[in-house]
């Protein structure tokens, strides 16, 4: 798998090829996928959510060499190749952040009147390989399988073990009713009513 190592203030270095352009920033964005939903009758919405979305790394660079047209065209070269494989990526930030590898997304060049060179924003999206996803998926239900043969799961009781331990009992009427019921009329005098 090809690895982007970098620095802030220093040039990225693809597989080793140190490409142009200096890390000026770098931004890494991830959210929460949220859903707003209007309440019928009610000022304000639900939001609801819904998990999260993959971190977005964005990489500011400087293009000021002698040609930064030529910068910009073998950087796009560069990572039109690398679109649709996953790069490895080595910064102190991302992996404060979590992020390990990630896909290229996209490119955008600027350039400002009157200042010498270009910027560059290369946007990386997070990912994981379908393989490694899978192979900690089977890992992950193979553990599972392996816990419930072992020890005490959680869960509903066995058939008979409520039973066991709350023996059903005979529900009692209030003793106002057994005494109604057994004929006295001054029953009424043990809920506070009658004379």
């Amino acid at each position: 798998m090809p690895y982007l190592r970098f620095a802030t203030g220093d040039r990225l270095r693809l597989d080793g090829e140190e490409m142009p352009g200096v890390v000026v920033s770098v931004e890494v964005e991830g959210e929460n996928s949220v859903e707003s939903l209007p309440r019928e009758g009610r000022a304000g919405d639900v939001h609801v959510l819904r998990g999260y979305r993959d971190f977005r790394v964005r990489l500011t660079l400087r293009l000021a060499g002698p040609d930064p047209l030529a910068e910009a065209r073998k950087l796009q070269a560069k990572f039109a190749m690398s679109k649709t494989e996953p790069l490895r990526v080595v910064h102190p930030h991302l992996a404060a952040r979590g992020v390990e590898k990630a896909l290229f997304a996209r490119l955008v060049t600027r350039e400002e009147g009157g200042e010498e060179g270009l910027d560059a924003v290369l946007e990386l999206i997070q990912t994981e390989p379908r393989e490694a996803l899978k192979e900690a998926n089977a890992a992950e239900e193979a553990r599972l399988q392996g816990a419930m043969g072992q020890g005490p799961v959680a869960g509903p009781p066995k058939e008979g073990a409520q039973a066991k331990r709350n023996p059903p009992q005979e529900p009692k009427p209030p003793r106002y009713v057994e005494a109604f019921v057994q004929g006295q009329q001054s029953a009424l005098g043990l809920v506070g009513g009658g004379r």
